[in-house]
This record gives structure tokens, sequence and C-alpha cells, in this order.
């Protein structure tokens, strides 16, 4: 593919990446299973952009390949454990679709809010979701006990979710 096809690519890819991510996760219960799915997801969607239909939405589109993707992922593992239906994904997916646009409005104000929040919470935050610490090792890395960490990431989530719920009754004007 040409370098502006490549730019329309990650552009429609990262505007539905927080879409996907929910819908992978919801589908396989696992955080660590959905980013890798995630990432597989990604190179299929990038091998068929090719075959995309621009007049269609992307994230239409890019659900429908995740959801074929996870029902192969789920045949390989079905003697392993239990598995949603396809009518259960078939739903989760449709949910996501539709969910979406204030998936993408939470999302704008969670980077907002997360301006607000201390440097020192903030650090935290990056170790346990975006590096994915375990609490031990985040409280060793910033020198603080186990129960000091936990405490300031339940005050820190806490003052995110207030901050994200705040800005989400404000710009829909206090409807729910």
């Amino acid at each position: 593919m040409s370098q502006p096809d490549h730019r329309t690519f990650m552009k429609q890819f990262l505007a539905a990446e927080a879409v996907l991510k929910a819908y992978l996760l919801s589908a396989v219960g696992d955080m660590n299973e959905a980013d890798e799915l995630l990432g597989e997801i990604s190179s299929v969607l990038w091998e068929k952009f090719d075959k995309y239909d621009p007049a269609r939405p992307f994230r239409h589109w890019a659900l429908g390949v995740a959801r074929l993707e996870v029902l192969k992922q789920r045949q390989s593992i079905a003697r392993r454990r239990e598995v949603l239906s396809p009518e259960a994904m078939d739903a989760l997916a449709e949910t996501a679709e539709q969910c979406a646009g204030e998936l993408d409005e939470r999302l704008t104000h969670l980077r907002s809010c997360l301006q607000a929040v201390s440097a020192p919470a903030r650090h935290v935050l990056q170790l346990r979701y975006w590096r994915r610490m375990r609490i031990r090792q985040i409280a060793k890395q910033v020198g603080k006990s186990t129960a000091a960490v936990e405490m300031l990431l339940v005050r820190a989530r806490r003052g995110l979710r207030d901050c994200v719920e705040g800005k989400t009754a404000a710009s829909s004007g206090g409807r729910s």
C-alpha cells in the first residue's frame, strides 16, 4: 500500500481501537487476551484494508472482522473452557457499536481528567494500567507500601470516575 493508505488506515484504526478493545474484553473476559487479539486483529485489518469499502463505516467493518477472529479463537480454545455462544458474540458486537459514541466521548473526558491528577498518582496509574505492573512491583518501584499504592489507585480511580461522569453529564446537558 502507498503511504497515504497507511495514514488513512491508521487514522481509521485508531478511531475504532477503543471500541474494538471494549468488544474484545467483553468477549474474552481477560485484558491480556484482549490485547493479544487486538494486535492480531489490527494485522488482519491491515492485510484486508484493500478490501475495505470506504462508503461503509470503518468501525462497523472492523467489528465484523473482530467478531470473526474471536469466533476463530473460540473454536481453538473451546475444549479448554466455556465460551460465549455466537448469538452472545453478535449481541456484544452490536452493543459495542451502539455504545461507540459514548465511549469516544468518555475517553476524551478521561484524557482531560488525567491531566488534573497529581503527578505521583498519574505515574502509579501509568505503571498499573499502561505497563500492567502488579501492585507489589509498583510499591517497590515508587518506595511505598502496597497498602499506600492501593489507596492511591482507589482515590485516583474514584477521582477520574467522578471527573469523567461530571464532564459527560455537563456535555449532555444533564441528560442520562
